[in-house]
């Protein structure tokens, strides 16, 4: 019995030498990469989602007093909440988004539009004093 369940839990090691060791060589990277993804992902939900709702955030305040004739304070505090709105989806997106890369990518492309607008109208209008 000690034979038997010694053969079945722990292979021989000199009939295979490689195959034990490619097998948990292939899980640990399996793990570590899976791992390295999701804190990747993490990372990106709250680094990149701060700083594509603070874009936002800066965009609609400047845009918003030009657009609608709102009082810059009003403007503030509407860009204000709707950044928590795109805090959300910008989380949302990251780990829907199939791969990192593809989240990280995304949250690149997301905070180009906002970013240019800000650095637009900060230029034209004189740092938005």
């Amino acid at each position: 019995m000690i034979l038997i369940c010694t053969g079945f839990f722990f292979p021989s090691f000199h009939e295979f030498p490689n195959d034990f060791a490619c097998r948990l060589a292939h899980v640990v990277s399996a793990s570590f990469r899976y791992r390295l993804g999701v804190a990747s992902r993490a990372l990106a939900a709250i680094v990149g989602g701060y700083g594509v709702a603070a874009l936002s955030a800066a965009a609609l305040a400047l845009c918003l007093p030009a657009a609608f004739g709102m009082a810059r304070s009003e403007a503030v505090m509407t860009g204000t909440l709707a950044s928590f709105i795109v805090f959300a989806l910008a989380v949302m997106w990251v780990f829907a988004a199939r791969t990192a890369w593809r989240a990280w990518s995304g949250l690149v492309i997301a905070a180009v539009v906002p970013g240019s607008l800000v650095l637009l109208l900060t230029r034209a209008g004189g740092g938005g004093a």
